[in-house]
Protein backbone atom coordinates (compact mmCIF):
# COMPACT_ATOMS: atom_id res chain seq x y z
CA UNK A 1 0.00 0.00 0.00
CA UNK A 2 2.89 2.37 0.73
CA UNK A 3 4.14 2.13 -2.88
CA UNK A 4 0.63 2.69 -4.24
CA UNK A 5 0.15 5.76 -2.07
CA UNK A 6 3.53 7.09 -3.20
CA UNK A 7 2.42 6.69 -6.82
CA UNK A 8 -0.90 8.40 -6.10
CA UNK A 9 0.83 11.34 -4.42
CA UNK A 10 3.27 11.65 -7.33
CA UNK A 11 0.41 11.74 -9.84
CA UNK A 12 -1.37 14.22 -7.59
CA UNK A 13 1.64 16.54 -7.48
CA UNK A 14 1.81 16.51 -11.29
CA UNK A 15 -1.92 17.15 -11.68
CA UNK A 16 -2.04 19.92 -9.08
CA UNK A 17 0.27 22.24 -11.00
CA UNK A 18 -1.36 23.94 -13.97
CA UNK A 19 -1.39 27.24 -15.79
CA UNK A 20 -4.07 28.36 -13.34
CA UNK A 21 -1.23 28.65 -10.80
CA UNK A 22 0.03 31.64 -12.77
CA UNK A 23 -3.40 33.25 -12.79
CA UNK A 24 -4.16 32.61 -9.09
CA UNK A 25 -0.74 33.20 -7.57
CA UNK A 26 -1.94 36.39 -5.85
CA UNK A 27 -5.09 34.76 -4.41
CA UNK A 28 -4.74 33.86 -0.73
CA UNK A 29 -6.90 31.95 1.72
CA UNK A 30 -7.82 33.04 5.22
CA UNK A 31 -8.63 30.73 8.14
CA UNK A 32 -12.39 31.19 7.80
CA UNK A 33 -12.28 30.11 4.15
CA UNK A 34 -10.20 27.05 4.99
CA UNK A 35 -12.68 26.03 7.70
CA UNK A 36 -15.58 26.52 5.25
CA UNK A 37 -13.87 24.24 2.75
CA UNK A 38 -13.17 21.51 5.35
CA UNK A 39 -16.72 21.68 6.74
CA UNK A 40 -18.22 21.46 3.25
CA UNK A 41 -15.87 18.61 2.33
CA UNK A 42 -16.87 16.54 5.36
CA UNK A 43 -20.55 17.23 4.61
CA UNK A 44 -20.08 15.88 1.08
CA UNK A 45 -18.40 12.81 2.57
CA UNK A 46 -21.38 12.20 4.82
CA UNK A 47 -23.73 12.48 1.85
CA UNK A 48 -21.86 10.43 -0.74
CA UNK A 49 -18.72 8.56 0.38
CA UNK A 50 -19.16 4.83 -0.07
CA UNK A 51 -17.48 3.86 3.20
CA UNK A 52 -19.81 5.28 5.85
CA UNK A 53 -17.85 3.62 8.66
CA UNK A 54 -14.74 5.57 7.66
CA UNK A 55 -16.34 9.02 7.47
CA UNK A 56 -16.19 9.85 11.18
CA UNK A 57 -12.48 9.04 11.37
CA UNK A 58 -11.62 11.10 8.25
CA UNK A 59 -13.70 14.02 9.55
CA UNK A 60 -12.02 13.81 12.95
CA UNK A 61 -8.48 13.81 11.51
CA UNK A 62 -9.15 16.72 9.14
CA UNK A 63 -10.57 18.81 11.98
CA UNK A 64 -7.68 17.83 14.26
CA UNK A 65 -5.22 18.98 11.61
CA UNK A 66 -7.06 22.30 11.39
CA UNK A 67 -7.07 22.80 15.18
CA UNK A 68 -3.37 21.89 15.43
CA UNK A 69 -2.57 24.59 12.87
CA UNK A 70 -1.32 22.13 10.22
CA UNK A 71 -2.96 24.27 7.55
CA UNK A 72 -2.23 27.65 9.17
CA UNK A 73 0.75 28.64 7.04
CA UNK A 74 -0.80 27.48 3.78
CA UNK A 75 -2.30 30.48 2.00
CA UNK A 76 -2.03 29.36 -1.64
CA UNK A 77 -5.29 27.76 -2.89
CA UNK A 78 -3.39 25.16 -4.94
CA UNK A 79 -1.14 24.22 -2.03
CA UNK A 80 -4.17 23.88 0.25
CA UNK A 81 -5.93 21.67 -2.32
CA UNK A 82 -2.80 19.52 -2.61
CA UNK A 83 -2.46 19.18 1.18
CA UNK A 84 -6.12 18.21 1.63
CA UNK A 85 -5.75 15.65 -1.15
CA UNK A 86 -2.66 14.19 0.50
CA UNK A 87 -4.45 13.97 3.85
CA UNK A 88 -7.55 12.33 2.34
CA UNK A 89 -5.38 9.73 0.62
CA UNK A 90 -3.47 9.07 3.83
CA UNK A 91 -6.54 8.88 6.08
CA UNK A 92 -8.73 6.81 3.75
CA UNK A 93 -6.20 4.79 1.67
CA UNK A 94 -8.70 5.44 -1.15
CA UNK A 95 -6.76 6.46 -4.24
CA UNK A 96 -9.57 8.32 -6.00
CA UNK A 97 -9.75 11.28 -3.61
CA UNK A 98 -8.55 14.58 -5.02
CA UNK A 99 -9.24 18.20 -4.01
CA UNK A 100 -8.88 20.84 -6.74
CA UNK A 101 -8.88 24.61 -6.95
CA UNK A 102 -10.59 25.72 -10.15
CA UNK A 103 -12.86 28.76 -9.65
CA UNK A 104 -13.90 28.81 -13.30
CA UNK A 105 -15.13 25.21 -13.22
CA UNK A 106 -16.95 25.80 -9.92
CA UNK A 107 -18.62 28.97 -11.26
CA UNK A 108 -19.84 27.08 -14.33
CA UNK A 109 -21.17 24.22 -12.19
CA UNK A 110 -23.07 26.64 -9.98
CA UNK A 111 -24.84 27.90 -13.11
CA UNK A 112 -25.72 24.44 -14.43
CA UNK A 113 -29.35 25.42 -14.71
CA UNK A 114 -28.38 27.94 -17.37
CA UNK A 115 -28.60 26.20 -20.78
CA UNK A 116 -26.06 28.57 -22.31
CA UNK A 117 -23.52 27.74 -19.60
CA UNK A 118 -24.23 24.02 -20.03
CA UNK A 119 -23.58 24.26 -23.75
CA UNK A 120 -20.37 26.17 -23.06
CA UNK A 121 -19.17 23.46 -20.63
CA UNK A 122 -19.95 20.66 -23.08
CA UNK A 123 -18.27 22.54 -25.93
CA UNK A 124 -15.11 23.06 -23.84
CA UNK A 125 -15.05 19.40 -22.79
CA UNK A 126 -15.49 18.27 -26.38
CA UNK A 127 -12.69 20.56 -27.59
CA UNK A 128 -10.29 19.20 -24.98
CA UNK A 129 -11.31 15.60 -25.71
CA UNK A 130 -10.70 16.10 -29.43
CA UNK A 131 -7.22 17.47 -28.74
CA UNK A 132 -6.46 14.16 -27.02
CA UNK A 133 -8.14 12.18 -29.82
CA UNK A 134 -10.50 10.90 -27.12
CA UNK A 135 -7.58 9.05 -25.54
CA UNK A 136 -6.63 6.97 -28.59
CA UNK A 137 -2.91 7.39 -29.24
CA UNK A 138 -1.69 4.62 -31.55
CA UNK A 139 -3.07 2.01 -33.94
CA UNK A 140 -0.57 -0.10 -35.86
CA UNK A 141 0.13 -3.61 -37.09
CA UNK A 142 3.11 -5.48 -35.66
CA UNK A 143 4.99 -8.35 -37.33
CA UNK A 144 2.82 -11.43 -37.77
CA UNK A 145 -0.38 -9.40 -38.31
CA UNK A 146 -0.68 -8.57 -34.61
CA UNK A 147 -2.71 -5.41 -33.90
CA UNK A 148 -1.46 -2.86 -31.38
CA UNK A 149 -3.78 -0.29 -29.79
CA UNK A 150 -2.61 2.29 -27.27
CA UNK A 151 -5.04 4.56 -25.48
CA UNK A 152 -4.48 6.54 -22.31
CA UNK A 153 -7.97 7.60 -21.25
CA UNK A 154 -11.47 6.10 -21.25
CA UNK A 155 -13.57 8.90 -22.76
CA UNK A 156 -17.38 8.75 -22.65
CA UNK A 157 -18.63 6.84 -25.74
CA UNK A 158 -21.37 9.46 -26.05
CA UNK A 159 -18.72 11.66 -27.68
CA UNK A 160 -15.95 9.14 -28.46
CA UNK A 161 -17.73 6.11 -29.94
CA UNK A 162 -16.96 7.05 -33.56
CA UNK A 163 -13.22 7.33 -32.84
CA UNK A 164 -13.28 4.10 -30.83
CA UNK A 165 -15.17 2.30 -33.61
CA UNK A 166 -12.67 3.61 -36.19
CA UNK A 167 -9.81 2.24 -34.09
CA UNK A 168 -11.49 -1.17 -33.83
CA UNK A 169 -12.24 -1.11 -37.58
CA UNK A 170 -8.49 -0.75 -38.20
CA UNK A 171 -7.95 -4.16 -36.57
CA UNK A 172 -10.69 -6.08 -38.38
CA UNK A 173 -8.23 -8.25 -40.32
CA UNK A 174 -5.67 -8.89 -37.58
CA UNK A 175 -4.98 -12.32 -36.07
CA UNK A 176 -4.44 -11.06 -32.50
CA UNK A 177 -4.69 -7.72 -30.68
CA UNK A 178 -2.53 -6.07 -28.02
CA UNK A 179 -4.23 -3.29 -26.04
CA UNK A 180 -1.77 -1.03 -24.24
CA UNK A 181 -3.25 0.43 -21.04
CA UNK A 182 0.07 1.07 -19.29
CA UNK A 183 -0.47 4.86 -19.25
CA UNK A 184 -4.25 4.74 -18.91
CA UNK A 185 -5.57 6.36 -15.72
CA UNK A 186 -9.23 5.47 -16.29
CA UNK A 187 -12.29 7.54 -17.09
CA UNK A 188 -15.74 6.36 -18.20
CA UNK A 189 -16.44 2.67 -17.60
CA UNK A 190 -18.87 2.82 -20.53
CA UNK A 191 -15.83 2.95 -22.84
CA UNK A 192 -14.59 -0.29 -21.31
CA UNK A 193 -18.02 -1.74 -21.99
CA UNK A 194 -17.93 -0.48 -25.60
CA UNK A 195 -14.46 -1.87 -26.38
CA UNK A 196 -15.08 -5.17 -24.54
CA UNK A 197 -18.23 -5.79 -26.58
CA UNK A 198 -16.10 -6.17 -29.72
CA UNK A 199 -14.52 -9.30 -28.25
CA UNK A 200 -17.71 -11.39 -28.19
CA UNK A 201 -20.21 -12.60 -30.79
CA UNK A 202 -23.25 -10.87 -29.35
CA UNK A 203 -23.22 -12.83 -26.09
CA UNK A 204 -25.27 -11.54 -23.17
CA UNK A 205 -22.77 -11.28 -20.34
CA UNK A 206 -22.63 -8.94 -17.34
CA UNK A 207 -19.35 -7.02 -17.07
CA UNK A 208 -19.86 -5.09 -13.86
CA UNK A 209 -22.45 -4.79 -11.14
CA UNK A 210 -22.34 -1.65 -9.07
CA UNK A 211 -24.12 0.73 -6.75
CA UNK A 212 -23.76 4.40 -5.97
CA UNK A 213 -25.25 6.99 -3.65
CA UNK A 214 -27.35 9.95 -4.67
CA UNK A 215 -28.10 12.91 -2.40
CA UNK A 216 -29.59 11.82 0.90
CA UNK A 217 -27.57 8.57 0.67
CA UNK A 218 -30.15 7.06 -1.65
CA UNK A 219 -28.60 3.83 -2.92
CA UNK A 220 -28.93 3.06 -6.65
CA UNK A 221 -27.99 -0.42 -7.92
CA UNK A 222 -27.13 -1.17 -11.54
CA UNK A 223 -25.46 -3.71 -13.84
CA UNK A 224 -23.41 -3.09 -16.99
CA UNK A 225 -23.59 -5.79 -19.70
CA UNK A 226 -21.89 -6.38 -23.02
CA UNK A 227 -23.59 -4.33 -25.72
CA UNK A 228 -25.91 -6.29 -28.05
CA UNK A 229 -24.39 -4.58 -31.13
CA UNK A 230 -21.32 -2.56 -32.07
CA UNK A 231 -20.35 -0.66 -35.24
CA UNK A 232 -18.33 -2.82 -37.62
CA UNK A 233 -16.88 -6.30 -37.33
CA UNK A 234 -16.43 -8.03 -33.98
CA UNK A 235 -13.06 -9.55 -33.00
CA UNK A 236 -14.60 -12.52 -31.21
CA UNK A 237 -12.22 -15.19 -32.50
CA UNK A 238 -8.79 -13.65 -31.97
CA UNK A 239 -6.53 -13.64 -28.91
CA UNK A 240 -6.54 -10.40 -26.90
CA UNK A 241 -3.64 -9.19 -24.75
CA UNK A 242 -3.85 -6.25 -22.33
CA UNK A 243 -0.71 -4.45 -21.15
CA UNK A 244 -0.67 -2.95 -17.65
CA UNK A 245 1.66 -1.03 -15.38
CA UNK A 246 1.49 0.20 -11.81
CA UNK A 247 0.00 3.41 -13.26
CA UNK A 248 -2.96 1.62 -14.89
CA UNK A 249 -5.90 2.89 -12.86
CA UNK A 250 -9.65 2.84 -12.31
CA UNK A 251 -11.77 2.09 -15.43
CA UNK A 252 -8.69 0.74 -17.23
CA UNK A 253 -8.22 -1.69 -14.36
CA UNK A 254 -11.88 -2.67 -14.49
CA UNK A 255 -11.79 -3.59 -18.16
CA UNK A 256 -8.65 -5.65 -17.53
CA UNK A 257 -10.06 -7.34 -14.42
CA UNK A 258 -13.46 -8.11 -15.95
CA UNK A 259 -12.09 -9.62 -19.16
CA UNK A 260 -9.48 -11.55 -17.20
CA UNK A 261 -12.18 -13.14 -15.04
CA UNK A 262 -14.15 -13.98 -18.19
CA UNK A 263 -11.01 -15.77 -19.50
CA UNK A 264 -11.11 -13.58 -22.61
CA UNK A 265 -7.75 -11.79 -22.30
CA UNK A 266 -4.19 -12.41 -21.20
CA UNK A 267 -2.82 -9.55 -19.09
CA UNK A 268 0.90 -8.84 -19.48
CA UNK A 269 2.95 -6.38 -17.42
CA UNK A 270 2.86 -5.08 -13.86
CA UNK A 271 0.26 -5.19 -11.12
CA UNK A 272 -2.10 -2.23 -11.49
CA UNK A 273 -2.57 0.68 -9.05
CA UNK A 274 -5.69 -0.63 -7.27
CA UNK A 275 -8.36 2.08 -7.63
CA UNK A 276 -11.71 0.34 -8.08
CA UNK A 277 -14.23 2.98 -6.98
CA UNK A 278 -16.16 5.28 -9.34
CA UNK A 279 -16.03 8.98 -8.47
CA UNK A 280 -18.11 12.13 -8.74
CA UNK A 281 -16.81 15.69 -8.60
CA UNK A 282 -18.53 17.85 -5.99
CA UNK A 283 -18.48 21.64 -5.59
CA UNK A 284 -16.91 23.12 -2.43
CA UNK A 285 -16.82 26.80 -1.33
CA UNK A 286 -14.30 29.41 -2.51
CA UNK A 287 -13.59 27.88 -5.93
CA UNK A 288 -12.71 24.39 -4.66
CA UNK A 289 -14.04 20.97 -5.65
CA UNK A 290 -13.40 17.35 -4.66
CA UNK A 291 -13.47 13.95 -6.36
CA UNK A 292 -15.35 11.60 -4.03
CA UNK A 293 -15.65 7.81 -4.47
CA UNK A 294 -19.43 7.57 -4.36
CA UNK A 295 -20.01 4.03 -5.58
CA UNK A 296 -18.67 0.51 -5.51
CA UNK A 297 -18.24 -1.95 -8.39
CA UNK A 298 -18.13 -5.74 -8.09
CA UNK A 299 -17.17 -8.33 -10.66
CA UNK A 300 -20.16 -10.62 -11.39
CA UNK A 301 -17.93 -13.71 -11.38
CA UNK A 302 -15.73 -13.13 -8.32
CA UNK A 303 -18.15 -10.78 -6.51
CA UNK A 304 -15.00 -8.88 -5.55
CA UNK A 305 -12.99 -5.87 -6.65
CA UNK A 306 -9.30 -4.89 -6.59
CA UNK A 307 -9.45 -1.77 -4.42
CA UNK A 308 -6.07 -1.29 -2.74
CA UNK A 309 -4.79 -4.57 -4.24
CA UNK A 310 -4.55 -4.00 -7.98
CA UNK A 311 -5.08 -6.43 -10.82
CA UNK A 312 -2.44 -9.16 -11.09
CA UNK A 313 -1.22 -9.90 -14.65
CA UNK A 314 -1.23 -13.42 -16.07
CA UNK A 315 2.31 -12.77 -17.32
CA UNK A 316 4.30 -10.64 -14.89
CA UNK A 317 7.10 -8.53 -16.37
CA UNK A 318 8.48 -5.01 -16.22
CA UNK A 319 6.22 -2.42 -17.81
CA UNK A 320 8.83 -1.47 -20.40
CA UNK A 321 9.10 -5.11 -21.51
CA UNK A 322 5.37 -5.67 -21.91
CA UNK A 323 5.05 -4.88 -25.64
CA UNK A 324 7.78 -7.32 -26.71
CA UNK A 325 6.67 -9.96 -24.18
CA UNK A 326 3.05 -9.86 -25.38
CA UNK A 327 4.07 -9.72 -29.05
CA UNK A 328 6.27 -12.80 -28.61
CA UNK A 329 3.52 -14.63 -26.74
CA UNK A 330 0.99 -13.76 -29.44
CA UNK A 331 3.29 -15.04 -32.20
CA UNK A 332 4.04 -18.28 -30.35
CA UNK A 333 0.35 -18.97 -29.67
CA UNK A 334 -0.63 -18.20 -33.27
CA UNK A 335 2.18 -20.42 -34.57
CA UNK A 336 0.87 -23.34 -32.51
CA UNK A 337 -2.66 -22.78 -33.78
CA UNK A 338 -1.50 -22.62 -37.40
CA UNK A 339 1.32 -25.19 -37.37
CA UNK A 340 -0.36 -27.26 -40.10
CA UNK A 341 -1.33 -24.29 -42.25
CA UNK A 342 0.30 -23.71 -45.63
CA UNK A 343 2.39 -20.54 -45.69
CA UNK A 344 2.61 -20.21 -41.90
CA UNK A 345 5.52 -17.77 -41.52
CA UNK A 346 4.93 -16.78 -37.90
CA UNK A 347 8.10 -18.50 -36.72
CA UNK A 348 9.99 -16.14 -39.05
CA UNK A 349 9.12 -13.21 -36.78
CA UNK A 350 9.77 -14.86 -33.40
CA UNK A 351 13.59 -14.38 -33.52
CA UNK A 352 13.03 -10.74 -34.49
CA UNK A 353 10.98 -10.04 -31.39
CA UNK A 354 13.33 -12.04 -29.17
CA UNK A 355 16.21 -9.94 -30.49
CA UNK A 356 14.20 -6.80 -29.76
CA UNK A 357 13.74 -8.00 -26.19
CA UNK A 358 17.41 -8.82 -25.72
CA UNK A 359 19.69 -7.69 -28.57
CA UNK A 360 22.55 -10.07 -29.35
CA UNK A 361 26.08 -8.69 -29.43
CA UNK A 362 28.64 -10.53 -31.56
CA UNK A 363 32.37 -10.19 -30.93
CA UNK A 364 33.80 -7.58 -33.37
CA UNK A 365 36.61 -9.96 -34.36
CA UNK A 366 34.03 -12.55 -35.43
CA UNK A 367 32.15 -9.91 -37.44
CA UNK A 368 35.41 -8.90 -39.15
CA UNK A 369 36.05 -12.52 -40.12
CA UNK A 370 32.78 -12.58 -42.09
CA UNK A 371 34.01 -9.96 -44.59
CA UNK A 372 34.34 -10.98 -48.21
CA UNK A 373 32.71 -11.20 -51.65
CA UNK A 374 30.03 -13.76 -52.41
CA UNK A 375 29.00 -13.36 -56.05
CA UNK A 376 27.25 -10.01 -56.41
CA UNK A 377 27.03 -9.78 -52.62
CA UNK A 378 29.69 -8.44 -50.28
CA UNK A 379 29.94 -8.35 -46.47
CA UNK A 380 31.73 -5.22 -45.21
CA UNK A 381 32.84 -4.40 -41.64
CA UNK A 382 32.74 -0.67 -40.84
CA UNK A 383 32.49 1.30 -37.59
CA UNK A 384 32.09 -1.87 -35.50
CA UNK A 385 29.15 -3.01 -37.63
CA UNK A 386 28.62 -5.52 -40.42
CA UNK A 387 26.91 -4.46 -43.65
CA UNK A 388 25.48 -6.39 -46.58
CA UNK A 389 26.18 -4.79 -49.95
CA UNK A 390 24.53 -6.07 -53.15
CA UNK A 391 25.95 -5.26 -56.57
CA UNK A 392 27.48 -2.04 -55.18
CA UNK A 393 23.97 -0.55 -55.21
CA UNK A 394 22.17 -1.48 -51.98
CA UNK A 395 23.80 -1.43 -48.53
CA UNK A 396 21.94 -2.81 -45.48
CA UNK A 397 22.92 -2.96 -41.83
CA UNK A 398 23.09 -6.58 -40.61
CA UNK A 399 21.51 -7.27 -37.21
CA UNK A 400 22.50 -10.52 -35.49
CA UNK A 401 19.76 -12.96 -34.51
CA UNK A 402 22.38 -15.62 -33.78
CA UNK A 403 26.15 -15.46 -34.01
CA UNK A 404 26.00 -16.54 -37.65
CA UNK A 405 22.44 -15.53 -38.63
CA UNK A 406 21.51 -11.95 -39.55
CA UNK A 407 18.44 -9.95 -40.44
CA UNK A 408 18.43 -6.50 -41.97
CA UNK A 409 17.48 -3.09 -40.70
CA UNK A 410 14.51 -2.03 -42.86
CA UNK A 411 14.21 -5.20 -44.95
CA UNK A 412 12.68 -8.46 -43.73
CA UNK A 413 12.40 -10.24 -47.09
CA UNK A 414 15.38 -12.52 -46.44
CA UNK A 415 18.18 -13.26 -43.97
CA UNK A 416 21.83 -14.17 -44.28
CA UNK A 417 23.35 -17.31 -42.76
CA UNK A 418 27.13 -17.54 -42.56
CA UNK A 419 28.39 -20.92 -43.79
CA UNK A 420 31.71 -22.21 -42.50
CA UNK A 421 33.74 -25.38 -42.88
CA UNK A 422 36.75 -26.26 -40.73
CA UNK A 423 36.62 -22.77 -39.14
CA UNK A 424 36.75 -21.03 -42.53
CA UNK A 425 33.96 -18.93 -44.07
CA UNK A 426 33.07 -20.66 -47.32
CA UNK A 427 29.72 -19.17 -48.30
CA UNK A 428 26.65 -17.23 -47.30
CA UNK A 429 23.11 -18.49 -47.56
CA UNK A 430 20.06 -16.40 -48.32
CA UNK A 431 17.10 -17.73 -46.32
CA UNK A 432 13.52 -16.75 -47.20
CA UNK A 433 10.32 -16.78 -45.09
CA UNK A 434 8.89 -19.70 -47.11
CA UNK A 435 11.93 -21.86 -46.26
CA UNK A 436 13.75 -21.51 -49.59
CA UNK A 437 17.52 -21.06 -49.50
CA UNK A 438 20.16 -19.84 -51.97
CA UNK A 439 23.88 -20.46 -51.51
CA UNK A 440 26.58 -18.00 -52.64
CA UNK A 441 30.18 -19.25 -52.39
CA UNK A 442 32.96 -17.01 -51.20
CA UNK A 443 35.30 -15.78 -53.96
Amino acid sequence: MKNILTLALLLLSICTYSQKDLITKDVTLNEMQKKQIIDSLTQELEEFYIRPNAIADIKKKLNENYKKGIYKNIISPNEFASKLSTDLLEFSKDLHFRVMYDPEWVADQQKKGNKEIQQKIKAQELTEAKKRNFGFQQTRILEGNIGYLEFDYFEDPAIASETAAAAMHFFENTDALIIDLRKNNGGAMEMGQFISSYFYSGKELPLYKYYYYEKGRKKIEREMWLLPSVPGKRLADIDIYILTSNSTFSAAEWMSYSLQNLKRVTIVGEKTAGGAHPIDRKVLPNGFSVNIPFGEVKDPITNQDFEGKGVMPDVLCKSEEAVNSSHLLALQNLSLKNKDSVGNDLDWFIPVVKNRQKPLNVDPEILKSYQGKFGKSELVYEDSKLYYRWNNIVTLLMIPLEQDLFMFDGDNDFRIKIVSEKNEITAIKRIYPDGQERLYKKE
